[in-house]
């Protein structure tokens, strides 16, 4: 799960702030391509040989005001196939921020030099890896670009902040994100690792290559990157795809609302309301009001331990019942409880029966498995500093802490998947010392060449509200609008000839569908191919047909969670 990410950063905010640029005097680093790390891209297959390419280049910390200090960054980068063929770099951020781009840019390298370059949905891709450098710069904190693991070593003392709201765990959650900032702040680079630097980092390396123009293929906050790129050096970008952007117009903390809604819309939609429509099958008894009751009175100490896990109608109603042996009996061990669970009969139903009862014993044992307290860091220490940096680096924090209180307490009983990260790390933010990076006017962004969106109309990570805002806000912007799909990173994970073409050809030659509206969409399937049957055909190339971007989404909520 990606770090929360918060606050406001309105065009209307920026607007009226300069844009960089560099003299054409500054020299340029050195960089001695090599061998890549296997910690930087993965295990290669080979098949690309020499092409793929790994390095550093050592820039100023601040390039706006350097003063001779220095960090090393990491780039990777496969070279053009046909190099007499060569027209310039691709770009590639993986967003997060902090996840790392080096193994999916060989990946993808990888597989668009494999591609028959006569297939009519693919055959883009293999032009591009002919006459395109695919690039990557290693954001700073990540491993290759002086990673930093910005631990505590000493478990949170907070416990489960929806169920935990009294003054003593909320002071001990202001300790826990005070310490994570003394940890975080403390090496000498951590307040130049941001998006400002990072695009900077860029451009260097654009300058570095040779070329004229940048052309970028960002996923997620990768829209973002490319969105200040843009801004920042508007007579140096070249195409644009911001594939599942986050919203850049509102910034990080309107961003994770969009998240935190999305998800909690989708949990009713596809867990909670097919449950509801039909709880006799699940052994609920015939009455979805009674149900509904019990999701709205779950214990707090199986919410805190289930936290996320409940995603569809089978494993929430096991989920339900046993809850209810946790309130009624509080059975005092695992083996007790798997007892009961093995005496239980979940269902009429033979097959349901037989799925919720392992549903109810794997739930079981993760209640009785989860600690108290968790690590400050989780997952990848590198990848939590520099999405945690990044926000705090970025922008100006300035709600006070009774204000983030207030919202933690109506957000723990609106949304029950609620889990408290986002108020920890908005405290955090708040405390860190204010932004280091100095914000661009993205109004330039609207003055750009046109450019490309594509997203799920059922993303909950970056929901199309986000991209309906890009959108309305840029007359340069269009958008691939993927129907159906809750897909997060679109672009090289469907079998749609007709989604793949669009995004290649764009990125190819920068010619985008010639349609009467601003979005379009594609009319054939565009399941992921992860999901596709072994054997079975891609659908024919079609062109995309216009349509008008669908509604919001209301953040209407059933049952009892009114959402406003």
């Amino acid at each position: 799960m990606h770090l929360s990410l918060r606050t406001l950063v309105t065009v209307t905010a920026l607007a009226g702030l300069p844009s960089f640029c560099f003299a054409s005097s500054v020299s340029l680093p050195a960089i001695a391509w090599g061998v890549c790390s296997e910690s930087w891209v993965g295990q290669a297959s080979g098949a690309l040989g020499a092409r793929l390419q790994c390095g550093s280049m050592r820039v100023p910390l601040d390039h706006m005001a350097p003063d001779g200090r220095e960090i090393d960054v990491g780039v990777v980068r496969i070279r053009a196939a046909i190099p007499a063929m060569r027209e310039g770099s691709l770009f590639f951020n993986q967003g997060g921020p902090g996840t790392h781009p080096g193994r999916l840019l060989r990946s993808m390298g990888e597989v668009w030099s494999r591609t028959d370059a006569n297939d009519p949905g693919e055959g883009d891709k293999r032009r591009l890896a002919e006459r395109y450098d695919l690039v990557a710069v290693i954001p700073r904190g990540l491993v290759g670009s002086s990673g930093i693991r910005c631990e505590t070593l000493l478990p949170n003392r907070h416990a489960f902040l929806p169920t935990h709201q009294d003054d003593a765990n909320w002071q001990l959650l202001v300790d826990d994100a005070q310490a994570m900032v003394d940890a975080c702040t403390a090496p000498a680079h951590a307040r130049y690792i941001n998006t400002e630097q990072h695009a900077h980092d860029m451009d260097t390396l654009r300058r570095i290559l040779g070329d004229e123009r940048l052309n970028f293929y960002g996923i997620s906050y990768g829209g973002m990157v490319g969105a200040w790129y843009a801004s920042m050096y508007p007579t140096h970008t070249g195409r644009l795809l911001l594939d599942s952007s986050m919203d850049i117009i509102h910034g990080y903390r309107a961003a994770t609302r969009l998240l935190i809604a999305a998800r909690n819309r989708a949990f009713y939609e596809n867990v909670v309301n097919p449950l509801l429509r039909d709880p006799m099958s699940h052994g609920l008894g015939g009455s979805a009001d009674t149900v509904a009751t019990s999701i709205d009175n779950f214990p707090a100490r199986a919410r805190e331990a289930w936290v996320g896990q409940l995603d569809s109608p089978a494993r929430l109603a096991a989920a339900l019942r046993v809850a209810a042996w946790i309130d009624s009996d509080n059975p005092p061990t695992l083996s007790a409880l798997i007892r009961m669970i093995n005496r239980e009969r979940f269902s009429v139903d033979p097959g349901l029966d037989r799925r919720m009862r392992k549903e109810a014993d794997g739930l079981a044992r993760s209640l009785f498995s989860a600690s108290a307290g968790e690590p400050s860091s989780n997952g990848d220490a590198e990848s939590f500093f520099v999405r945690l940096a990044m926000a705090c680096n970025d922008v100006t924090w300035p709600r006070p802490e009774h204000e983030i209180r207030e919202s933690a307490r109506r957000d723990a009983a609106r949304y029950f998947n609620a889990n408290g990260d986002d108020t920890m790390e908005e405290v955090a933010c708040s405390r860190w010392g204010g932004p280091s990076a100095r914000q661009p006017d993205l109004a330039v962004l609207g003055r750009a060449t046109p450019f490309l969106l594509i997203q799920s109309e059922k993303d909950t990570f970056t929901p199309l509200a986000g991209a309906q805002h890009i959108l309305d806000a840029f007359p340069n912007a269009r958008m691939l609008l993927v129907r159906r799909s809750d897909l997060h990173g679109v672009f090289n994970f469907t079998t749609s000839a007709c989604i793949e073409r669009t995004a290649a050809h764009y990125l190819l030659t920068g010619v985008l569908p010639a349609t009467p509206s601003r979005s379009f969409a594609c009319g054939n399937t565009f399941d992921n191919p992860v999901d596709a049957l072994p054997g079975s055909p891609s659908p024919a190339a079609g062109d995309p047909v216009a349509v008008d971007p669908p509604a919001p989404v209301a953040a209407s909520a059933p049952v009892h969670h009114d959402e406003i």
